[in-house]
């Protein structure tokens, strides 16, 4: 029998990573929304990145100035489409100096770190190291920037600081739905970020008609508030996976978008549980 080309090993490395946590470390994949995104939901997001990029800021994936992060990379499906998208004119500089991806778990850091680095190398047919991968949590950079901490190790903190420096373009990936335990009795309850907090009390919380807020602070509402400050009021894309409670709910996060965003494209897959 032909052995199986890497499209088949990385869905292979992608199916293990999730039913490991789903089966052996369930607290852990509730904690951080452990989910493999399946290929045609992470090709539609990919595709929809790079025709919006041209139809509204003239722009092709992986010219220069062009700067994708994924801030939630998992095993790098969102990097590794990206990539495979980019014209081969452009990827070398593109994949050294202007893609970026976080990840927490070291597990899906180092199937990422594979499954990227071997994408680049079956369209290049030359290996070359993946720089713009952080082991880090996303949301704490955003914390580092008060406290000034180190990011595990030196070679990981130069990355982390390569990125923060890089202004970025494109935000695409999947963030976690909700890290609060699926049962109360469970001591998994979310953790605390102090400035990603802070600016959701200080504008979606703020303006939102809400009697209780606890809802602002489900983990894709700090994705969504962190994306849009990355930004830093420059021109450039958030696209996500996410929770669907916002269109329904939620008034000040949809006040803020509104006024954030020219444009918003929402696909509803109807997976939502009511």
């Amino acid at each position: 029998r032909p052995l199986p080309d890497f499209a088949d090993k990385q869905h292979f490395l992608n199916t293990v990573y999730e039913q490991f946590f789903q089966g052996y470390s369930t607290r852990l994949a509730d904690t951080h929304g452990i989910v493999y995104t399946p290929q045609p939901i992470v090709d539609f997001m990919s595709a929809s990145v790079a025709y919006a990029l041209e139809e509204h800021f003239g722009k092709i994936l992986g010219e220069p100035n062009v700067n994708v992060l994924d801030p939630c990379t998992g095993t790098g499906n969102f990097v590794v489409n990206i990539v495979r998208r980019v014209p081969k004119r452009y990827l070398g500089a593109f994949y050294k100096d202007q893609l970026f991806a976080n990840e927490i778990l070291l597990l899906g850091y180092y199937i990422a770190s594979l499954n990227i680095e071997h994408a680049y190398y079956e369209i290049t047919k030359t290996y070359d190291s993946f720089e713009g991968l952080c082991f880090v949590d996303t949301l704490d950079i955003a914390e580092a920037k008060q406290s000034g901490f180190a990011f595990l190790n030196e070679a990981n903190t130069l990355r982390v600081e390569r990125q923060r420096r890089t202004p970025i373009t494109v935000i695409i990936g999947n963030p976690p739905y909700n890290m609060g335990q699926k049962n109360e009795n469970e001591n998994n309850k979310n953790r605390s970020y102090k400035v990603i907090d802070a600016r959701i009390r200080e504008t979606y919380a703020k303006d939102s008609t809400a009697t209780l807020k606890n809802k602002y602070y489900d983990p894709y509402i700090r994705f969504f508030r962190w994306a849009v400050d990355r930004l830093a009021d420059k021109p450039g894309i958030v696209c996500y996976v996410s929770n669907n409670k916002f269109v329904d709910t939620l008034d000040g996060m949809q006040k803020h978008l509104l006024r954030d965003f020219t444009r918003i494209y929402h696909i509803d897959l109807h997976g939502d549980v009511n």
